[in-house]
């Protein structure tokens, strides 16, 4: 079994992951907020990222044929490129009209390439006996990324405005293409192979779960957040970096926790703290300082989250006939999942429902993810 830091493909991923996190915590973390600033409704925001995820979904259905044409390194690539080129976007935007629907299109061309492709890349290289390890390590490195992202990203919108701020981004996402051309090629062939989609429903199903949860609870918090810190880019990027760094550290341990034999410990530990993280934040109110102490100290205790969905979503993907046909069924059902619970939300934000309420929607999947994690492991 190779060590994490003698798996050469890993380790060129790890980088490339903490690159991209980089410029994805100076940009794309502000998407909610920077649409909710520019005039854009609560229900526009939400419906705004359900027109992200449905377009993501039929974008991905010409994966497979870019893949085998150009392989799966160079698809990756070319998706890296693509989530550069849409950062600069979004500072055309201004309130509901066609560079909001031009910037959806792109977000969801850019997102079906590259997130699929990686993970699939991940699935593929890393080793199932140190899963929990390298996820937990990556998660370190990421969230390292995620503390300087936000906070840098904050400061440059508050004072040089989005054009500055999103370019910068951009700038640090072509960087993280370097770490890719030490990677050989997984996708010759792979994603031609018998069964690959059949192999996906543990999968589709963990995806499905993490799409519904991802974007009720995080979106809604994020605008939260926000509005309790004065509607400031540096404030609430300087939350979520500080919110970031508490939680780096126990997602390490919690891999390493998994590699022991313990994951079903873990994930039940992972999914009652996430769903205790819910309730404080339906209960804190708008209050900066109690807003900013909730986000930090439930962020520390669920770091757990990532490690526990994805070592066994990894682990599972490498044991398909095709992690190209894996990753892109999962992929759809996060898309699907997305889609529903940000529509349902739209309709509770339109109807003058408290923001807060969409957090109930997200509580209500947390036992259900741990139930399917359950049974994986």
């Amino acid at each position: 079994m190779k060590s994490l830091f003698g798996n050469r493909g890993v380790n060129y991923l790890i980088i490339h992951g903490a690159l991209h996190r980089l410029a994805w915590g100076g940009s794309s973390v502000f998407i909610g907020v920077y649409l909710y600033r520019q005039g854009v409704s609560l229900a526009g925001v939400f419906l705004a990222y359900s027109a992200i995820f449905a377009l993501r979904f039929g974008f991905r259905l010409a994966l497979m044929p870019l893949v085998a044409l150009i392989g799966m390194r160079r698809s990756l690539v070319l998706g890296t490129v693509l989530q550069a080129a849409q950062y600069p976007m979004l500072a055309f935007v201004h309130g509901v009209g066609l560079a909001l629907a031009l910037f959806c299109a792109a977000s969801a061309l850019s997102a079906a390439v590259y997130f699929t492709c990686y993970h699939a890349f991940f699935s593929a290289l890393g080793d199932a006996g140190s899963r929990g390890m390298q996820v937990g390590v990556r998660q370190v490195l990421m969230a390292a990324a995620a503390v300087l992202g936000p906070a840098l990203g904050g400061v440059a919108l508050a004072a040089f405005g989005p054009w500055a701020a999103f370019s910068a981004a951009a700038l640090v996402e072509l960087a993280a293409i370097v770490p890719l051309f030490g990677l050989d090629d997984v996708g010759s062939g792979h994603n031609r192979a018998f069964g690959g989609f059949a192999a996906a429903r543990t999968g589709a199903l963990l995806f499905a779960t993490d799409g519904w949860i991802s974007n009720s609870a995080v979106l809604a918090w994020n605008i939260i957040m926000f509005r309790a810190l004065d509607a400031r880019f540096d404030a609430f990027g300087g939350a979520l970096a500080a919110a970031a760094l508490a939680g780096a550290l126990f997602g390490a341990v919690l891999g390493r926790f998994i590699d022991l034999g313990h994951a079903r410990k873990a994930l039940w530990f992972s999914a009652i703290a996430y769903g205790l993280n819910l309730v404080v934040k339906m209960l804190c109110g708008e209050d900066p300082v109690v807003v900013v102490t909730v986000a930090v100290v439930t962020t520390l205790l669920t770091g757990f989250y990532i490690p526990a969905l994805m070592t066994a979503f990894y682990n599972d993907a490498k044991r398909s006939p095709s992690p190209l046909q894996y990753q892109i069924a999962a992929e759809g059902a996060w898309d699907a999942g997305g889609v529903l619970v940000t529509l349902i939300a739209a309709a509770l934000c339109a109807a003058g429902a408290p923001l807060q309420a969409t957090l109930l929607l997200a509580l209500a999947m947390v036992p259900i993810q741990a139930g399917l994690l359950h049974k994986t492991y």
